[in-house]
């Protein structure tokens, strides 16, 4: 499964690592942790990538096991995708 961003969505990075992450759409925001951020970052910054690319990225920069990383990706990806941001694949 791969991952692609919707134009409704507009992220701002904040110097302690997190984010803010809004929906023009429908001007609902969230606030994004260290590791949120990053997917994010990631999901911005490569066309589409796969569930296996996040995961991967994620356990060298934040040291957890592939099985906890994908799990909380999974998770992630999928409520941004019922918040209406990405689009899954």
């Amino acid at each position: 499964m791969v991952v692609e961003k919707l134009s409704s969505a507009v992220y701002t990075p904040l110097e302690d690592g997190t984010g803010v992450l809004l929906n023009v759409d429908t001007l609902v925001y969230f606030s994004l942790n260290r590791t949120a951020a990053t997917v994010w970052q990631l999901i911005e910054a490569q066309e589409s990538p796969s569930f296996d690319d996040l995961t991967a990225i994620i356990c060298e920069k934040f040291d957890v096991s592939a099985s906890i990383a994908y799990q909380e990706v999974d998770s992630f990806v999928k409520k941004l995708e019922q918040l209406g941001v990405v689009h899954l694949l």
